[in-house]
C-alpha cells in the first residue's frame, strides 16, 4: 500500500471565539511561538514528504493566499474558496473540495497544534485520531471504539456522556481516507447538502457510515502525543503556557 501524499486543510472559519485576535487575521494564522498554525502544519507535511495540499479558505482568504506563497516549489498548494463561510459549517467546506480529490488523502482542521510525528501515522489510509476524553479540557464530538481499535460510534455535541459505560475518546479532527472510503463519505455529504443541511459537521456523515458498517476507520491513539485544539483565547493561553514550561524543562535538562 503506497503512502498518502495528499492533504486537505479546512481553514474557512471566522474563529469568533478567538476575537479580538481574529478581527484582523483568520483563525489558521493565529501564532504559537511566533509561527502561524497553518504554516507549522504545512511545514510538517513538507517534512513528511507530502506532495500536494488543498486548503479550503473563507474568512480573510487573501491573507492565507499571501502566506502560502512562501511554500512555492516545496509542495503543490491549491486553494478552494468557501464564499459562504459565515453561514455554513465544515460539511460544506469539505463538500466544496470533493471535485478536486481523486486520491487517498489526509484531512486536517486548521486550528490543530501537533507535534511533528503525529501526522506520520496518517500516511496510511482509513485512520482517525482519538485521545482519551478529558471533561476539564475537551468538548465537542467524542467517540467509542471496538476491541480491535476500529471506530464504533461518534457521539455528537449535546449527547450525554454519562449514558455510556465504555471508554470515551475525543476526536482530534485528523483523518486519513482511502479513495474508496472518501467516495462513500462524499456521497453521504452530497445527500446532506441536497437536504440543505449546511450547518452540521462532516462528522455526521462519517458517523452515519460507521454506524451502518459502510466504512471502517482505525484509531490512532493520541493519548501519548502532544496536541491541542485552539478554539478560544483560553486555549491559546493554555498551550502557550505549556510550551513555555516545556522549553524551560528542556533547557534545565
Amino acid at each position: 500500500m503506497s503512502n498518502i501524499k495528499t492533504a486537505l486543510i479546512l481553514a474557512a472559519g471566522v474563529g469568533k471565539r478567538l476575537q479580538p485576535i481574529t478581527n484582523s487575521i483568520p483563525k489558521c494564522l493565529v501564532e504559537i511561538e511566533e509561527t502561524p498554525l497553518l504554516n507549522r502544519n504545512i511545514e510538517i507535511l513538507i517534512d513528511l514528504g507530502f506532495e500536494k495540499l488543498m486548503i479550503v479558505t473563507g474568512y480573510k482568504s487573501e491573507l492565507i493566499e499571501n502566506e502560502i506563497e512562501k511554500y512555492s516549489g516545496q509542495i503543490e498548494i491549491d486553494t478552494i474558496h468557501n464564499s459562504v463561510y459565515d453561514t455554513t459549517n465544515n460539511i460544506y467546506s469539505l463538500w466544496l473540495a470533493k471535485s478536486k480529490i481523486n486520491e487517498p488523502f489526509v484531512l486536517i482542521e486548521s486550528d490543530i497544534y501537533l507535534e511533528p510525528e503525529a501526522l506520520s501515522f496518517f500516511t496510511t489510509p482509513d485512520r482517525i485520531a482519538l485521545d482519551l476524553y478529558d471533561p476539564d479540557k475537551h468538548c465537542g464530538t467524542t467517540a467509542h471504539v471496538n476491541s480491535d481499535g476500529t471506530l464504533n460510534k461518534l457521539i455528537y455535541r449535546g449527547e450525554l456522556y454519562s449514558d455510556y459505560t465504555e471508554v470515551v475518546y475525543k476526536t482530534v479532527n485528523i483523518y486519513s481516507f482511502s479513495y474508496d472510503t472518501w467516495t462513500k463519505i462524499a456521497r453521504k455529504i452530497e445527500y446532506y447538502i441536497h437536504q440543505n443541511d449546511l450547518n452540521i459537521f462532516y462528522e455526521v456523515a462519517i458517523g452515519d457510515l460507521v454506524q451502518n458498517k459502510a466504512i471502517s476507520l482505525k484509531m490512532v491513539d493520541f493519548s501519548e502525543l502532544f496536541w491541542d485544539e485552539i478554539d478560544t483565547c483560553e486555549d491559546l493561553a493554555r498551550i502557550t503556557e505549556l510550551l513555555k514550561k516545556q522549553t524551560i524543562n528542556n533547557s534545565v535538562i
